[in-house]
Order: C-alpha cells, then sequence, then structure tokens
C-alpha cells in the first residue's frame, strides 16, 4: 500500500522535472554491450554544458590527474561510461533540486549528502571495489525522496517534522502524514526516471538492515556513509535521533567497530575534495 501511496505521490506532482535526451541517450548505451566511446562522445558532445562538466571533473582533485585532459573523448574514456552516466544524473538533479521553496535547510541536506558521498567513497575504496566513484554518486543522490518532499510537499514535510519532533520514528511520522516514506518516493521517481538499479536499490533500502538482495553491498554502504555523516554532524538531515545500524548491515560492508575511527578521519581529510567535486555539477 506505501508504494501505491509514493506511486500517486509522484504522479500528483504537475512539475515534475523531465530527465534530459541527452541523459537517456547515454543511459541506453552504458546498458548497450556494443556501445563504444565514440558512441558516448557524439551524445555528450551535443550538451556544451555537460560536456565541460566532464572536462572540469576529470581534471578536479577528485581524481588527481597527473597531467590535464583537454579532449572530451579522452575524458569519457578515462572516466568510463558508468561514471559518465552518474555524473550527467548527478548533475541533473542538481540543476532540478539545488535550491527549494519553503524554510528548509538546503545547503545543509545537500552537506550532508556530500558527507554520505565523500564517507561511501571511502568504503568503497576500503573494499577494493572497481568504481568507488559510483558509491560517491549513490551517497550524493540516497535521500533524493527527501529532496523531492522539500520541494514538492513542504507542508506535508514540515508536519513529519513535527511529529519527529514529538519523539516519533522517522518512518512511521512519514506514513502517517504522507502514506510513505521518502525512500518509497525516491524509489518511484528513480524508477520513472530509468535510474539504474543499484541506484534505485539505494534510495529505496537506505537506513534499514540490508535483505541479502542483489545489491545488498551497494545499499550496506550507503546506509552505514550516512550513519558516519550524521555521527560527524556533516549538513544536516531530518531531525531524530542517530541512525542506529543493523550489525548485519556494518558486515555487509565489511565494516568492524575498531574501523569507525579511521573510516570518520578519512572523511574528514576527504571533504574539501568532494565539495570541490559537487561544485563543479552546477558551475
Amino acid at each position: 500500500m506505501s508504494m501505491e501511496k509514493a506511486g500517486e505521490l509522484v504522479e500528483s506532482i504537475e512539475d515534475l522535472p523531465t530527465l534530459p535526451e541527452v541523459v537517456i541517450g547515454i543511459t541506453q548505451l552504458v546498458d548497450d554491450p556494443d556501445a563504444t566511446a565514440e558512441d558516448i562522445y557524439r551524445i555528450v558532445s551535443t550538451d556544451p554544458a555537460l560536456s565541460a562538466t566532464m572536462l572540469k571533473l576529470v581534471n578536479s582533485a577528485f581524481y588527481g590527474m597527473s597531467r590535464s585532459v583537454t579532449s572530451l573523448e579522452e575524458a569519457i574514456r578515462i572516466l568510463g561510461f558508468v561514471t559518465v552516466r552518474n555524473i550527467a544524473l548527478a548533475a541533473f538533479v542538481f540543476d532540478a533540486f539545488l535550491t527549494g521553496k519553503g524554510q528548509f535547510d538546503y545547503k545543509g541536506f545537500w552537506m550532508h549528502s556530500i558527507g554520505c558521498a565523500t564517507a561511501a567513497k571511502v568504503l568503497a575504496q576500503r573494499l577494493h571495489t572497481a568504481d568507488s566513484g559510483e558509491y560517491f554518486v549513490h551517497g550524493l543522490l540516497h535521500d533524493l525522496g527527501q529532496i523531492v518532499l522539500m520541494q514538492y510537499s513542504p507542508e506535508h514535510l514540515q508536519e513529519v517534522i513535527e511529529l519527529i519532533r514529538q519523539g516519533r520514528d522517522v518512518g512511521e511520522a512519514e506514513r502517517d502524514v504522507l502514506g510513505c516514506t521518502h525512500q518509497e518516493a525516491g524509489a518511484v521517481l528513480a524508477e520513472k526516471w530509468e535510474f539504474p538499479p543499484s541506484l534505485v536499490a539505494v534510495i529505496s533500502g537506505h537506513a534499514e538492515a540490508v535483505d541479502g538482495g542483489e545489491f545488498e553491498r551497494e545499499v550496506a554502504v550507503t546506509t552505514c556513509a550516512s550513519t558516519v555523516a550524521q555521527a560527524l554532524e556533516i549538513g544536516s538531515t531530518l531531525p531524530g535521533k542517530l541512525t542506529v545500524v543493523h550489525e548485519k548491515t556494518w558486515r555487509a560492508a565489511d565494516v568492524m567497530p575498531a574501523d569507525i575511527g579511521g573510516i570518520m578521519d578519512q572523511v574528514i581529510a576527504d571533504m574539501d575534495n568532494a565539495r570541490s567535486f559537487v561544485s563543479l555539477l552546477y558551475t
């Protein structure tokens, strides 16, 4: 029932942004095993702003290149198809939701998202994953549903916040007011926009105990990363107690209690590069 309510909520948004053709095209090519870097280049090059963003990012401290990259096609080869797609998705979301209506702390929200993204990348690097940058984007966009509520249902979200301040659990408060959680609303929207399945799973499942599904590790990493950002008081999220992460979720992210201090230190050290990455998405 709550997923039905989430669908109704998303469908009721009249001026919801639509995914740009260039992002749709990139996503389709990433899923095509026969696609080449030249194919991706032809699509990205039709969008001057996205092309400039790709070049800025590949030359940023975030990627730590030893030389300057001046060719868009070379930048695409270096970044890889999946990263190009994720950058395009993140740039779209930032363009649509960087600021909004109401009295909410949008700056604090995005700072928390950047903190979560940084922690997710740190955790992914510890796991020696092939692309820690994908986990970074997972962390950056995990609360898509919350930002949509801030933008399009500010009155309802304010009611949720009041209930949380009175001691209600976040999920319970959201279901009482909205009939669904922000995770469910975000997942419906992510599917509507045809986001990659791993990102949909993260948006839907973060902040809950992992269930052993196909994207168990991705969800676990983002859930743990969000709690690390909360503990470090990076930005702000919905009020309430620090999220308690289930032991099996920490295990799925391969994090032991003794690791937490070092992870926090690395997140603090990496925040400047993360902030510079995000600033390039909308400049």
